[in-house]
C-alpha cells in the first residue's frame, strides 16, 4: 500500500486560507479527527501533518456547510459517533458502496430492517472489505455480520482489530483490543483483518463526500 502524502500545518493554513484558530477550534469541535493531527520530527524540531486529501476535502466541506449550519449541526454531522444518521435500506443500495453479495448478507440475517443506521452501514463496510480479501461465501459473510451487528450494539468503542481466521478451511472471526497481539495454533491462519477505528472514519469520508 502507498504510503498517503502528507501537508504540513504551515501549508494547510495557507492552500485551506483559515487561520491557526479556526483550525484548532475544528478540532476541538471533532470536526477534524484528532488522529488527524500527525506530529512527527524535522530538521529544525518538531512540526504537525496532516493526511493531504483528507484532510483539504473536509476543510473545504466544512467551509461549505458552514454557511447554511449551525456549530452544533456541523458537530452532529461529524460527530464520531453520527446517531442522527439514517438511510433507507433501497437508497443505499443504490450508493454501491458494498457489493450485492455484502448487502444479501446483511438482509438475510435482517429481513425486517427497512432503515440503516451508521451501525449498519458500518458492519456492511467491514463485512465487504473482509469479503473482498478473503473469498468468504455467503453463509461466512452472515456469520460475521452477526458478530459484528452485536457486538456495535454493546460497545461504543471501536478499539478493536476485527480478524477473520481459518482453521481446517473453517472460518473464526474474533474481536482484539486495540493493537494486542494474538497467538494462534499452527493449523490456523489469518485470512483478513480490520481496524475498526480506521474503517469507521473512512466511512465518514465517504458519507458526507
Amino acid at each position: 500500500m502507498l504510503e498517503e502524502e502528507l501537508i504540513s500545518k504551515k501549508d494547510l493554513l495557507r492552500a485551506a486560507r483559515i487561520s491557526y484558530g479556526t483550525l484548532y477550534r475544528w478540532k476541538r469541535m471533532h470536526l477534524i479527527p484528532e488522529s488527524w493531527f500527525i506530529h512527527k520530527a524535522t530538521s529544525t524540531g518538531q512540526a504537525t501533518f496532516f493526511p493531504k486529501e483528507r484532510v483539504l476535502a473536509r476543510v473545504k466541506k466544512i467551509q461549505e456547510l458552514k454557511k447554511d449550519l449551525s456549530a452544533e449541526q456541523l458537530r452532529e454531522i461529524f460527530s464520531p459517533n453520527v446517531e442522527s444518521f439514517r438511510i433507507p435500506i433501497h437508497d443505499f443500495a443504490s450508493l454501491q458502496m458494498v457489493s450485492k453479495l455484502t448487502l444479501t448478507a446483511f438482509i438475510s440475517v435482517y429481513p425486517d430492517k427497512n432503515d440503516l443506521e451508521f451501525n449498519d452501514v458500518f458492519a456492511m463496510y467491514v463485512v465487504d472489505h473482509l469479503m473482498r480479501l478473503s473469498g468468504i461465501y455467503l453463509e461466512d459473510a452472515k456469520q460475521v455480520v452477526r458478530m459484528l451487528s452485536r457486538y456495535l450494539k454493546l460497545e461504543n468503542s471501536k478499539d478493536f482489530q476485527l480478524i477473520l481466521m481459518k482453521k481446517m478451511g473453517v472460518p473464526i472471526t474474533v474481536m482484539v483490543k486495540g493493537e494486542d497481539d494474538i497467538l494462534l495454533e499452527e493449523s490456523t491462519e489469518v485470512v483478513a483483518c480490520a481496524n475498526l477505528s480506521e474503517f469507521e472514519e473512512a466511512l465518514k469520508d465517504q458519507l458526507i463526500a
